[in-house]
């Protein structure tokens, strides 16, 4: 049995409380000190020692206050759970870690110390989710479960707790072997499903046993689809008989996900289902209990398994309940009207400002897309003081949109007596919410609106001079919902609609500004670039310079989004130049490279460098200077870090922004920035820093830094990157074969788009062997959904790599009529004529290359002659085009082809 030396024990309790020490020297000390400390072999077990005998250690007790040592024990505990997270740690065996398997149970056995039992908890989660993955045969594992379930079984809400937190890490696991040939879920279901019916058991335990089950459901082990109608059973029992409001939350969610994973178990059952949720919505004070219940709601409406005349007829019972839940609660309202006083020349305080994070993600391969969540794409009306969480009111807003969206006509048919009865209520808080109403329903009720916008409109905009501030906020959120009807077939409202926004970006209320100038943004977007150049631009500019000198520092985050926006759309001229730059200039030089107001500024100067093209020269040097020495400084940081935890490390968005700015200045100066970045002399500083980048294990960073890297083999000379292409390509490699990563989609598009710009000007023989094994291992891959835009761009790589050397892809696994067909119809919805041309001009090399190897089907065949005619300018290879014709003229005839496929082939009948 290990036990600690205790002049160890002493030493490292005291560094414990040093490293919390109020001054920093003393603090930065005990943390080097600490790293020494790590690289002991016992060092896990004196941290597991101390969080769960401190309470009983005589020489702690003597050295130090019941207060310290209680501060103590769980800094030990989180110390321990962030050395295990380093998995190198365990897995390579640099930590003995037997005394923390045998003993860090007994850290949940004394249930009045809630701190030192989450810290526990925290621990145990972590030597799961790190260790015992990776171990499952370890007996040890299997055995901390038993207990754990046992405990839980007696009614420890400790170890309950810790089970609930395990199932959330690492639920999928249970269901693999352990341990001679067990599967933990068997047990854990079973006694998961006793807790929640055990009406002697705390609410406590009941509430975490259902959420453990939530968490298992997705899975849908064996062991809890025979028994799902037990379970069912429980969750309707605890509906009817249990008003503890962390069980209503489970029991909410449950069905929730029940609906998702097994809707066949509650079809007999959705009308008292609608009703149970309904109740609570209407009943209950608890706002996190009516949220789950709403979220069913909202779940119901939008499962594409629940075909649309079975939420028909709860149409009229669900509306008139989201419509009362979309008012201000009586708190709120009271904040509210305690704050409407003017606020716009009150200078903002840092904790107001919530610094924005790039709006836009850089999709390679013709599309761009937003990466945040889009200024309507939710019925979300934005933050205000008391609105800055997720909440029952906007989560009604969101029911209502997605219903209205499925059944406009039924929605419109309830909800409009409704909500023109309360337009002009004399109470501040109905019209306003009626206006969130109105936006909420514009997108799925638009063509019923038809017949009524023409008066309702005038009607919202005389709501921009309501005395009260969050009405105004609310009209222009909702007035930019209508933003599609208006320009697509209602032009004659663009001006009497956007000009009263405009005025608003004025306003005396800050919260108002907020909601004006983004939706000025969304007009913007929305709008034809004709549009904006022809009509609105004079006006835009004029109102920007104005913001630019009334806005404080919180709203002109959101004007920097809303200028990006309009450069993105039309190419600014010298007058926007003269407006525009002074201001983005006057604020970059005002601000200290730390400062986060530079994130959405960089943002911004990136999208106005690339509009202004070559007009921007002047100012390039300084930028590209400035932003240079941010992304080093940030870098060198985080390679530092590596060595010394206690550094502290700028946010990323730093490294995303400064690493964008560099590329707008690329887009927009093209060729002529080479020497910027790459000064005479052989500087490849900016390369090696790109390098370190592609390291980084955020996605947005390596996301824009294959974007800029894309841009520099584009623009630039590419023996630039003679001595480092190996270097970049391994990482574009890896970065194909590992990011599987939802949120890593992106970058991954990113990686692939530029290994196709890369093959087009460069030659890439040595290296393409391997490089288009990876490329197929992710196009050919069975079994696995791939997202669209990832499928277009390895689409288009696979073509632009085959311009110069298709022979790569004339064997094995593409050369297939499946593989054909559905390269095919990667590219059917690409808009951009050079890429999908690039793309064809490869594939018919490959084409004409497999010869009589490949039998073409009629329907590829067809596929292949649509591409071609759709979006394509055949004549930089019409010869291949020829050639291929003429192979398959025969049965070419015998098609049916629509009259612009017929058009294209009468192109080539006089060659």
């Amino acid at each position: 049995m290990w036990a600690p030396d205790l002049e160890s024990l002493l030493q490292l309790a005291v560094l414990l409380k040093s490293s919390m020490a109020p001054h920093q020297e003393e603090r930065r000390g005990a943390m080097d000190a600490l790293e020494s400390f790590k690289i002991q072999p016992e060092f896990l077990n004196y941290l597991c020692y101390i969080l769960i005998e401190g309470e009983s250690s005589e020489l702690l007790k003597t050295h130090f206050t019941a207060q310290d040592l209680q501060n103590n024990r769980a800094s030990a505990g989180m110390l321990l759970k962030n050395t295990m997270l380093d998995a190198n740690h365990l897995t390579k065996g640099v930590h003995d870690i037997e005394y923390v398997k045998t003993n860090i149970i007994h850290g949940l056995y004394n249930s009045n110390n809630s701190l030192i039992t989450n810290v526990t908890g925290i621990v145990i989660t972590t030597l799961f989710s790190t260790y015992y993955r990776q171990h499952r045969d370890d007996p040890m594992g299997i055995q901390m479960i038993s207990n754990l379930l046992e405990l839980a079984s007696k009614g420890s809400e400790p170890s309950m707790k810790t089970l609930s937190k395990i199932m959330e890490d690492s639920a999928q696991f249970f269901q693999l072997e352990w341990s001679n040939h067990v599967k933990p879920i068997d047990d854990l279901v079973n006694c998961f499903l006793k807790i929640m019916a055990d009406s002697s058991t705390t609410p406590t335990n009941r509430a975490e046993a259902i959420k453990c089950i939530n968490f298992i459901i997705p899975f849908q082990p064996q062991s809890l689809v025979i028994r799902i109608d037990e379970f069912l059973n429980n969750l309707f029992q605890l509906a009817q008989n249990d008003e503890n409001d962390d069980v209503r939350v489970q029991v909410c969610i449950a069905f929730s996900s029940l609906l998702k994973f097994r809707p066949d178990k509650l079809v007999d059952n959705l009308t008292g289902l609608i009703h149970f949720m309904l109740h609570l919505i209407n009943t209950v004070t608890e706002e996190k209990v009516a949220i789950e219940a709403c979220e069913f709601i909202h779940s119901f409406c939008t499962d594409r398994n629940i075909p649309e005349h079975i939420l028909q007829p709860f149409v009229s019972e669900i509306v008139p309940v989201l419509l009362s839940k979309m008012v201000y609660n009586e708190e709120s309202i009271m904040m509210l009207e305690a704050s409407n006083d003017d606020d716009a020349s009150e200078e903002d305080k840092d904790e107001d400002i919530r610094p924005m994070a790039p709006r836009i993600v850089k999709k390679r391969g013709g599309t761009e897309e937003d990466s945040g969540d889009d200024d309507d794409d939710d019925a979300d009306d934005g933050d205000t003081d008391v609105d800055t969480q997720w909440n029952l009111r906007k989560c009604a807003a969101s029911t209502l949109d997605v219903m209205t969206n499925i059944l406009p006509r039924d929605v419109m048919y309830v909800a409009f007596p409704f909500l023109k009865e309360h337009l002009t209520s004399e109470k501040w808080y109905i019209r306003e919410a009626t206006v969130l109403a109105l936006g909420a329903m514009a997108e799925g009720g638009m063509k019923y609106f038809d017949d009524q916008l023409p008066q309702l409109i005038p009607f919202l905009v005389q709501q921009l001079k309501d005395m009260w501030a969050p009405v105004r906020k609310i009209t222009c959120w909702c007035l930019s919902r209508f933003a599609p009807w208006i320009l697509k077939d209602h032009t004659e409202f663009l001006i009497p609609v956007l000009e009263p926004i405009i005025n608003s970006l004025m306003d005396r209320k800050k919260d108002v500004q907020e909601a004006a100038i983004s939706s000025v943004a969304v007009f913007v977007e929305s709008c034809d670039p004709d549009l904006v150049e022809t009509v609105l631009y004079d006006e835009l500019l004029n109102s920007f310079n104005k913001c630019f000198e009334f806005y404080k520092k919180r709203n002109l985050i959101i004007l920097y989004d809303a200028v990006s926006r309009f450069a993105e759309k039309v190419q600014l001229d010298e007058r926007a130049m003269k407006i525009l730059l002074p201001h983005l200039i006057s604020k970059w030089s005002s601000m200290s490279d730390n400062d986060k107001e530079l994130w959405p500024l960089l943002e911004c100067l990136s999208y106005v460098a690339t509009s202004l093209g070559e007009k921007f020269m002047p100012m390039a040097p300084d930028v590209y200077s400035r932003a240079f020495r941010i992304l080093c400084h940030c870098v060198e940081l985080e390679t530092k870090s590596q060595q010394n935890p206690s550094l502290v490390v700028p946010e990323k968005d730093f490294i995303i922004t400064s690493v964008d700015m560099i590329d707008g200045l690329v887009q927009g100066l093209g060729p002529q920035s080479q020497t910027l970045l790459f000064p005479q002399g052989g500087d490849n500083s900016l390369l090696q820093v790109m390098l370190q980048c592609l390291q980084d294990p955020a996605h947005e960073v390596r996301q824009s830094t294959f974007a800029l890297l894309g841009d520099i083999v584009y623009f630039f000379d590419p023996q630039l990157l003679a001595a480092t292409l190996s270097q970049f390509l391994k990482f574009i490699g890896t970065e194909i074969m590992h990011n599987d990563d939802p949120d890593g989609v992106p970058a991954l598009i990113n990686a692939i788009w530029c290994l196709g710009i890369i093959s087009e000007r460069i030659n890439l023989g040595e290296y393409i062997i391997d490089l288009s094994r990876v490329l197929l291992d992710l196009f050919t891959a069975q079994g696995q959904v791939l997202d669209a835009a990832v499928l277009e761009n390895l689409a288009i790589t696979i073509g632009r790599i085959a311009i110069t050397l298709p022979e790569v892809f004339s064997n094995g696994r593409f050369a297939s009529d499946a593989m054909w067909k559905k390269w095919c119809s990667a590219l059917h919805d690409l808009d951009s004529l050079d890429e999908k041309s690039s793309a064809y001009m490869g594939f018919m090399n490959i084409v004409n290359l497999v010869g009589e190897h490949v039998s073409i089907s009629d329907n590829t065949l067809k596929n292949i002659i649509k591409g071609l005619s759709t979006n394509v300018d055949p004549m930089p290879f019409a010869q291949s085009v020829y050639t291929f014709l003429m192979k398959y003229a025969d049965r070419i005839q015998g098609l049916k082809l629509s009259d612009d496929e017929l058009r294209f082939l009468q192109q080539f009948n006089g060659n």
